[in-house]
């Protein structure tokens, strides 16, 4: 008999913990289930919505306090930089002899002029191994600046005439198309770029002298200094 006794006092004793746990689990959901009526009651249909949206992970940020509702507007976050600088430009160029280059600033633009003998293969579109490097450090720095881009290709006036290029208007745009590829490959917005191919025109120096058909065999890029609006 005593042992029947305390088996039963162990019984109770279990089953009247267990209460404890229930009781805890109700508050539990009757806290939840007051906190939803208490929302219901403050916030109007649309807000409410909002309210779940931003729960669930959608839409716009809202705040709840007793008197109303209060949107939080979404903060914008910067993903463009500053119109880039001559300065900038220098740096990221800085491996390139200068007598290669030449950076000149106006009111407007920056104006890059490239040598092609220095930086292109003869008679050819194609970027050397020795400047390709500092052609996309250059179109990494333009990456986000929303400025326009023009690069205009030039050539002397020696014909030239293969399975390539017909003519030096094909071989002068192929150049200015090569640096655009360039930049549009390390990132640049394709939209901002545009390419011109003028051929031995605009002659900077006489073409009767090797000297001269160099300074004219180039490709200028053209940096617009205002940002485009979006």
């Amino acid at each position: 008999m005593g042992k029947r006794r305390h088996a039963g006092h162990d019984e109770g004793g279990a089953h009247g913990g267990s209460w404890k746990i229930a009781l805890a689990d109700l508050m539990t959901v009757l806290m939840v289930f007051f906190l939803v009526m208490w929302l219901t009651s403050i916030v109007d249909p649309e807000k409410r919505e909002a309210f779940v949206d931003n729960v669930l992970g959608k839409g716009e940020k809202v705040a709840i306090d007793e008197e109303s509702v209060v949107k939080i507007a979404p903060v914008e976050t910067m993903d463009f930089k500053p119109p880039i600088s001559s300065d900038e430009i220098r740096n990221s160029m800085s491996t390139v002899n200068p007598a290669d280059i030449d950076i000149q600033e106006t009111r407007d633009e920056i104006v890059i002029t490239l040598r092609s003998d220095s930086f292109f293969e003869s008679g050819r579109a194609n970027i050397n191994d020795r400047t390709r490097e500092s052609l996309e450090n250059l179109g990494e720095s333009l990456i986000g600046r929303g400025q326009k881009i023009e690069i205009t290709g030039y050539t002397d006036n020696l014909p030239i005439n293969n399975f390539q290029f017909p003519s030096n208007w094909e071989l002068s745009a192929a150049r200015a198309g090569t640096v655009a590829r360039t930049f549009i490959y390390m990132g640049v917005d394709e939209r901002l770029i545009s390419i011109v191919g003028k051929a031995a025109n605009d002659s900077i120096a006489p073409n009767d002298t090797a000297y001269g058909r160099s300074l004219n065999r180039r490709v200028i890029i053209k940096i617009d200094k205002k940002r485009v609006e979006s």
